[in-house]
């Protein structure tokens, strides 16, 4: 309604015959340019992290553990080794207002006590995720023993085999995820970097059925990871 009014005024500053000033006209588009380039300014400047981003430092993705599950583990103290299977599910989402995350190659990682007991490349399309989005992810990781010094088998030191035994008798295991993420940030047109994220997801408990190689996580809500993030 306001800029029909003010295109009205315009017209019939021009149309008129009359010898009638448009000084009043011109300082009210001068009064709204200042207004809005003002709430501009403003808008960014009170918002660091729109700021930063506009200036090619978007933030990393959130990243939280919706479950994770763990079936046939068992634990071999004369071989020095663990088989079990993981399924890990993930939520990830952009931050950014304006920016769009390309996740490329993902590597899902399951430790104890920062002890490798399986690794998982995700063979995946990329995913895409545009500003304020999140996708879920999920994939298994297998450990059955492998390390090429002995036949595809994995050797853990005695220590690490005694404690998952022993935590394992007492029905609950802390494993983490860790993961290595390859990918790009598009924060506009012209702006596209190639970025590596390493998100760590910590001390996550297992609960274990009694007698059973079968176990998973209790809580309801979702378990933040830590997720830095370096240009590649």
């Amino acid at each position: 309604m306001m800029n029909s009014q003010l295109m009205n005024k315009i017209r019939g500053c021009y149309s008129s015959n009359k010898d009638r000033p448009c000084i009043v006209l011109i300082s009210e588009l001068i009064g709204l340019l200042i207004f809005f380039t003002a709430f501009t300014t403003l808008m960014v400047s009170c918002n660091p992290s729109i700021l930063a981003e506009l200036s090619g430092k978007p933030k990393p993705p959130t990243m939280g553990v919706l479950a994770l599950s763990v079936s046939g583990l068992s634990v071999s103290y004369r071989n020095r080794n663990v088989s079990a299977k993981w399924g890990v599910e993930l939520v990830i989402q952009n931050p950014n207002l304006f920016s769009t995350l390309y996740l490329d190659h993902m590597v899902g990682v399951v430790l104890y006590r920062d002890e490798v007991l399986g690794v998982r490349s995700l063979e995946k399309k990329p995913i895409a995720l545009g500003p304020k989005e999140h996708k879920f992810v999920s994939f298994k990781v297998w450990s059955k023993g492998w390390d090429r010094d002995n036949e595809g088998e994995l050797k853990l030191e005695e220590w690490v085999v005694a404690n998952i035994m022993n935590d394992k008798d007492k029905e609950r295991i802390k494993f983490s995820v860790k993961m290595g993420v390859w990918g790009k940030v598009k924060s506009s047109w012209w702006s596209t970097k190639s970025v590596i994220m390493n998100p760590r997801c910590l001390d996550l408990t297992i609960h274990f059925v009694p007698m059973k190689g079968f176990g998973m996580l209790l809580d309801e809500d979702p378990i933040t990871c830590y997720v830095p993030m370096l240009d590649n």
